[in-house]
């Protein structure tokens, strides 16, 4: 029989918001998360890309921004002239308020809403060059994923994008103990066959929109 209780947008897999529990037990330091402790790495890495494949950056788009770690080094390395960000925790946003380097520029929009709720209709009509949504989806029902990737494929033309699948969650609670009861666990075909309808995967943790003209990525062997 099909479950009748329907999550709200913007909790874990255990009706939980992502506050200060979250960001303690799950989070920690961050010093052994990926995105964070290398995130300049991680922003090298596409800046170097993108200069390569010659596709230029003017806005930017964080889905899920957290800790914003990830955000500040892309933010530095393509210098865009308009960044949106988005994340559905109360403190992750007034956190991301107090920084320097936000709240002292005027090219900041950023919302407190979780990703099936986020809209921003001039992202409808002008899509952003570069998302990003960095270990965010594990957190959403299954019957939302579909219509915020869609939406994601509409928002921006290349997108930055990280997922731990099952195999991923057993290696971490394997050799680190780590298990996050916030989050789905699901398989590598699973968030495949989600993502294939909207985006073509187009190198390492870069996916290029199928439903924007620009194609930066053009040779077939690539995508897939």
């Amino acid at each position: 029989m099909k479950s009748l209780f329907k999550p709200k947008p913007g909790l874990g897999k255990n009706g939980q918001s992502f506050g200060e529990t979250y960001w303690k037990d799950i989070y920690g330091s961050g010093l052994d998360v990926d995105g964070s402790y290398n995130a300049k790495q991680h922003a090298a890495y596409l800046k170097s890309l993108f200069s390569l494949m010659e596709i230029p950056v003017y806005r930017i788009c964080d889905f899920g921004f957290g800790k914003a770690h990830l955000l500040k080094e892309f933010v530095k390395a393509f210098s865009p002239v308009k960044v949106y960000a988005v994340d559905a925790s109360r403190e992750a946003y007034l956190d991301l308020l107090k920084k320097d380097w936000v709240k002292h520029s005027d090219r900041f929009d950023i919302q407190n809403t979780s990703l099936e709720e986020f809209k921003i209709p001039k992202l409808e009509r002008e899509p952003v060059e570069l998302g990003i949504c960095n270990s965010v989806l594990q957190y959403l029902p299954d019957q939302a994923i579909p219509s915020v990737v869609e939406k994601l494929g509409k928002y921006c033309n290349y997108l930055y994008f990280t997922v731990p699948t099952t195999e991923d969650y057993k290696e971490m609670k394997s050799e680190l103990g780590f298990v996050d009861p916030f989050a789905f666990s699901r398989s590598k075909q699973k968030y495949r066959k989600w993502i294939a309808k909207d985006f073509e995967v187009v190198g390492y943790n870069v996916l290029q929109s199928k439903w924007l003209g620009e194609k930066g990525f053009k040779e077939d062997f690539f995508r897939v």
